[in-house]
């Protein structure tokens, strides 16, 4: 299965139903219950095995506002994850589905963000549109998730405008979870290997940030050639169809906690899009590009 992250993005459709699942049990008494969270152990800024991500701190906290034991449920996410996790029952909840993803129920949002141009700040140039002119000559940058190698909508809007002469493509997984490939592409723009890097903002923004003000990153709007393809994105934890209540838990311990929760995002490089506004207005603290950074 293509990332999870990027199944809004036109990849993939998933076929597969959530009936046959157990649903989430309530506790018979007082005593805590747990909350087993599904999570890649290979994938920052979101999760890892060593629990440094932002999905692993907002499950640490809703799950201390539940009162609920909380345990993680490590699988690839580009290995059927949600068909082989989730909805087989080997766990309650995923920290970051698209708030529309039909085959799970899904919380109310609680991020926003975007693809994002990741360049170097010594570079003149500016990201504004895949029409930008000097995109012709540049060595570019773009992402191909899950086995199947699927492009996101940045390949698919340069390759639209036959932008792919010095386009170089970043495998985004590796079966060795000590590796790091979803940073080499931005790594690759900081060397000098690259000029431009058209990445999903979290890991964008995540890795760019070491770099500080060496690199800026730009949110992307959209592609005014193909407006009906979405290039910001609203995320929610998701669940089993048959764990309304459960969502509806999730939902209440986000509610209480929204100002915690943006810090972590924010602390994790997370460039975060303001919902209600028609063009991105990131929001990044501590970031080595605080006014243009997304994820």
């Amino acid at each position: 299965m293509t990332h999870l992250r990027h199944i809004l993005a036109g990849l993939v459709a998933i076929g597969v139903s959530a009936s046959c699942a157990p649903a989430f049990a309530e506790p018979t008494d007082s005593a805590k219950y747990k909350l087993t969270v599904c999570a890649d152990p290979a994938n920052l800024p979101y999760s890892n095995r060593a629990l440094a991500g932002f999905e692993n701190e907002i499950a640490r906290v809703i799950a201390a506002d539940l009162q609920m034991e909380l345990d993680f449920f490590w699988f690839p996410e580009h290995q059927g994850f949600l068909r082989r996790s989730l909805l087989e029952g080997l766990c309650d909840a995923v920290m970051t589905v698209p708030a529309s993803l039909g085959v799970v129920a899904t919380t109310k949002p609680y991020f926003v963000s975007s693809y994002v141009a990741v360049m170097r700040s010594s570079d003149q140039r500016r990201f504004t549109s895949f029409d930008d002119a000097w995109l012709k000559d540049a060595r570019i940058g773009a992402q191909l998730v899950g086995k199947e190698g699927a492009t996101t909508p940045p390949a698919m809007a340069l390759g639209r405008r036959g932008v792919d002469a010095h386009l170089e493509l970043f495998p985004m997984w590796a079966e060795d979870e000590s590796a790091n490939p979803q940073g080499e592409i931005v790594t690759a723009v900081a060397t000098g290997r690259i000029d431009v890097a058209f990445v999903w903002g979290p890991f964008g923004g995540y890795f760019a940030k070491p770099y500080g003000d060496a690199l800026k990153v730009e949110p992307i709007a959209g592609d005014p050639k193909s407006p009906e393809q979405p290039f910001t994105y609203p995320m929610s934890i998701g669940v089993r169809k048959s764990d309304v209540a459960l969502r509806d838990k999730l939902d209440g311990a986000l509610a209480r906690h929204g100002d915690e929760i943006q810090q972590i995002l924010k602390a994790h490089g997370v460039p975060l899009v303001a919902e209600q506004s028609s063009k991105p207005l990131i929001e990044q603290a501590s970031s080595p590009a605080s006014s243009t950074s997304t994820r």
